[in-house]
């Protein structure tokens, strides 16, 4: 393992090797944690730029997930209920993921005189893009005392180390109040988009996160349902603790790894650290998603040149406004943090010219439409499916897949493409993946602008048995070999320039 994470930081045919490798092992639950003692040593050894390089390659496409995002929470304890949806309404505007705080939605529930449930019926109408539920126990929305739901946040503007809550009180559930609304804990969970667990109390986190056991109940429940599942872990000291968090996280089968540090970053270096934490959960994460819900700003900077794809954030009340992109002194309840982080995050594209880009609602709407593409005889062939040692998409195709977004929007599926002998793509990534492995034509023949995103097609789709094809980018010559050409574009902008400059040579999916 030591000599291919060495090669993977300058050889993109190391990291494929290695994706491919880590990946039969989730898939065959043969991940051990010897192997994930392996990786975090070989990573820690790296000097810091190192780490970033081979975090940044796993982030690029068909490695993880090119896309970062914002994940916001909207809602808080001390919020109206027009409040709620209105900061609902606005995320989904800008095309953010909600991340809902179950317990607040309970609290705001009882002074409205309806259940935590109805609640969340009431985001879930008003909102199209993909809801992330978090505080979610065996009885379903866990609920907490003011002391916990109208916590300061003392421990992220005091910094690190923090061993726990200073005042104790993090875990103190109000039980009873679960369990009147317990009959509701699958109606959550079928609402939900992707489900986050936290294994924190494996690390002893006791005071911040429920049992491992009830946990599992969760996880077992969103694997039933078809959902996404996020699995949170600190950082902790940076080795026993990053290894026990992790391996909990791969044994309850989660799609994302979510890293917190800040406070819970107590390494000597924690700047590398962290970096080394993201690059390592860009190794292992089954569902190529990488996020953080507590880093301060330089940990956010530092982990997005290491290969993260997600931050956490929120409206101001809601924790999460404060736990990322701050620093001791700043991070404070009362934040309203998305607009600090989508500072952060601009820049650090920007200036350190990242090869990623920020998710939109465009972008979101061309996803969510190319994974309903991807459905053929009835059966889905987005992740966890594979094409030879390679998921088809990640962990995002399942979250948008379970949005009012899909339910929405209309496209065709491969059932509507005629099958011919000679098939060539225009477009090179998972959408032409699906077409081919589907319709199982005789070649293949594919373009894409992107010389990497070709090159990989053609590798996977070659080591699985598929005779492709590449053309260095050449869209005439796949035409000119092709019986039919597809745009497998679902970027409108893209897909129309493509089909104005070919007319009636090649078909559009859209």
């Amino acid at each position: 393992m030591h000599d291919i994470i060495k090669s993977a930081v300058n050889d993109l045919d190391a990291c494929l090797e290695l994706r491919g490798l880590i990946t039969n092992k989730l898939t065959n639950n043969k991940l051990t944690e010897g192997d994930i003692i392996s990786v975090v040593d070989a990573v820690g050894e790296l000097p810091i730029e190192d780490i970033q390089k081979i975090g940044s390659n796993l982030r690029k496409f068909p490695l993880g997930c090119d896309l970062v995002e914002i994940g916001i929470g909207p809602c808080s304890s001390s919020l109206t209920m027009p409040q709620l949806v209105e900061n609902s309404m606005l995320s989904d505007y800008m095309g953010f993921p909600i991340h809902i705080c179950a317990y607040a939605l309970g609290d705001i529930a009882e002074r409205e005189s309806i259940t935590p449930l109805e609640v969340f019926k009431t985001i879930s109408e008003s909102v199209e893009v993909p809801i992330d539920l978090d505080h979610f126990g065996k009885y379903g929305a866990m609920r907490f005392p003011k002391e916990i739901t109208h916590c300061g946040g003392d421990c992220y503007r005091m910094g690190a180390p923090s061993e726990g809550c200073p005042r104790g009180r993090i875990h103190k559930r109000l039980i009873d109040k679960e369990k009147e609304y317990s009959y509701e804990f699958n109606d959550w969970i079928k609402l939900s988009s992707t489900v986050c667990i936290n294994v924190v109390e494996e690390q002893g986190g006791e005071e911040h996160g429920a049992p491992l056991e009830e946990m599992k109940i969760v996880a077992n429940e969103a694997h039933k349902h078809g959902k996404g599942l996020e699995g949170i872990f600190h950082i902790g000291d940076g080795y026993d603790d990053l290894i026990t968090g992790l391996k909990s996280c791969v044994d309850l089968g989660v799609d994302a790894f979510v890293v917190e540090g800040a406070p819970f970053n107590r390494a000597k270096d924690r700047l590398k650290t962290f970096a080394k934490a993201i690059a390592v959960s860009r190794i292992l994460v089954k569902g190529g998603v990488v996020a953080t819900n507590g880093a301060y700003e330089d940990e956010c900077r530092i982990g997005l040149r290491s290969g993260l794809n997600m931050i956490l954030s929120g409206f101001s009340g809601n924790h999460h406004g404060y736990m990322c992109g701050y620093s001791p002194d700043t991070a404070k309840r009362g934040n309203f943090g998305a607009p600090r982080v989508l500072r952060i995050i601009k820049e650090e594209i920007e200036y350190n010219k990242l090869d990623t880009c920020l998710l939109t609602k465009p972008v979101l709407r061309a996803l969510t439409k190319s994974a309903k593409f991807l459905n053929y005889g009835g059966n889905s062939l987005i992740y966890p499916n594979k094409i030879g040692d390679f998921f088809t998409g990640d962990a995002h195709w399942v979250a948008v897949n379970n949005s009012n977004l899909a339910n929405n929007l209309h496209t065709k599926t491969i059932d509507d493409i005629e099958k011919v002998d000679k098939i060539g793509a225009l477009g090179g990534r998972y959408v032409a993946w699906g077409l081919i492995d589907a319709l199982k034509p005789e070649e293949v023949y594919i373009s894409d602008a992107n010389k990497w995103v070709e090159y990989a097609t053609i590798k996977i789709l070659n080591d699985a048995g598929i005779n492709a094809y590449g053309t260095d980018g050449n869209d005439k010559k796949v035409i000119e070999q092709a019986d039919k050409s597809f745009i497998t574009s679902f970027i409108p902008e893209i897909n129309l320039k493509i089909k104005n400059r070919y007319n009636k040579d090649v078909e559009s999916l859209i």
